[in-house]
């Protein structure tokens, strides 16, 4: 492949699986079906220095049509201010990119350019574009208001203007909890669907359905998603989180992950009668024996973490990994490969597989 499409990547999809609001959230959960109705986010979504988003793209491809595969797109926000979104992002293998993005105060209030590409190495201000992460304040109030809006895409291709066709909700995880969430659905000129979160202070573009697909499946604030973790293992002695990230195929834990490690780490000093397993689990990418090796690699990385970094003492965490064996999901899809990619702590009043 040429270099000269390493250094770039877009969110350029193919195929985009539908999945049902109440079995998606059992799907993200592994809980049996509840008839309590998931509680309604829509307005306390906020961009918010820490927050982490992941989104799973769907046969991505470069802007000369190269086909790249399937990969998380990963965003941290940085700060929110009067000057603007500023962020940064990454693509997991095999789009392999990484970059810093600011999005103008002016753009976010005015433009009618949505940005869906992200060079990777960029590291400032993509002029007169608003973006995935959040659109403009007219593009909104013209969605919301039932009004056909200019709606222009970067990239090769341009669904030129978008009118709202109704409403949907979607279910995303927040802090490793199941909630929905309403969008404007909209329809462009020629023929895609997107759905806007609909929130005047953070619509973000949570879903597309046009030849580029992507679908949002969770936003971790970080201390919300400490406490969230902590709380768990108090309560019931295990605790799940998507919010550990770690690069490709790799043991190598992200700096988006010391946050919610952190807190744990303080939790466990805290209470020093408490011990812990810590369980890695995969998607299906790769063999069954690889991705039990690198299930048990990253729950030794985690582990190293809490030793040396967060100052828990090494007798205190054992580790396991369980590989693909254990999906929370269909790893049919990029979303329930995410979801299937997580760690697992627990403790021994909760044991329920064996230790390493």
């Amino acid at each position: 492949m040429k270099s000269t499409l390493r250094s770039a990547a877009t969110l350029w999809l193919r195929k985009l699986v539908a999945v049902p609001l109440l079995s998606f959230a059992v799907a993200m959960t592994g809980q049996a079906r509840s008839s309590r109705p998931l509680e309604d986010y829509t307005l306390k979504l906020r961009p918010a220095p820490g927050l982490m988003i992941v989104c799973p793209v769907y046969g991505g491809h470069y802007p000369d049509g190269t086909l790249i595969g399937d990969y998380d797109w990963r965003v941290t926000v940085n700060s929110v201010s009067a000057g603007g979104l500023d962020f940064n992002w990454s693509m997991t293998y095999p789009a392999r990119a990484s970059g810093h993005r600011i999005v103008r105060a002016e753009d976010l209030r005015q433009s009618h350019k949505v940005s869906v590409y992200y060079p990777s190495g960029e590291n400032g201000p993509r002029v007169g574009y608003s973006d995935i992460l959040r659109v403009s304040d007219a593009i909104f109030a013209d969605l919301k208001a039932g009004r056909k809006t200019a709606f222009e895409f970067d990239g090769n291709e341009n669904p030129v203007t978008a009118q709202k066709t109704g409403e949907e909700y979607l279910s995303v995880l927040v802090n490793e909890r199941p909630v929905r969430v309403r969008t404007l659905k909209g329809k462009t000129a020629n023929g895609w669907s997107v759905w806007i979160l609909d929130n005047p202070d953070f619509p973000m573009i949570l879903r597309a359905d046009a030849p580029w697909r992507w679908i949002v499946t969770s936003f971790s604030y970080p201390e919300a998603s400490g406490k969230n973790l902590v709380d768990q293992l108090k309560q019931q002695g295990v605790a799940t989180t998507h919010a550990v990230l770690f690069a490709f195929n790799s043991a190598e834990l992200s700096a988006e992950s010391r946050p919610i490690l952190n807190a744990l780490a303080d939790y466990l000093k805290a209470n020093p009668g408490v011990t812990i397993q810590v369980e890695g689990h995969t998607d299906n990418i790769g063999g069954a024996q690889f991705n039990l090796d690198l299930s048990r690699n990253r729950a030794e990385s985690v582990k190293k973490y809490l030793v040396e970094q967060g100052g828990v003492k090494a007798e205190r965490l054992r580790t396991a990994g369980f590989g693909l064996t254990l999906p929370v999901a269909a790893n049919t899809t990029p979303e329930g490969r995410a979801l299937n990619r997580r760690v697992v702590f627990r403790e021994p009043r909760a044991e329920s597989s064996p230790r390493r």
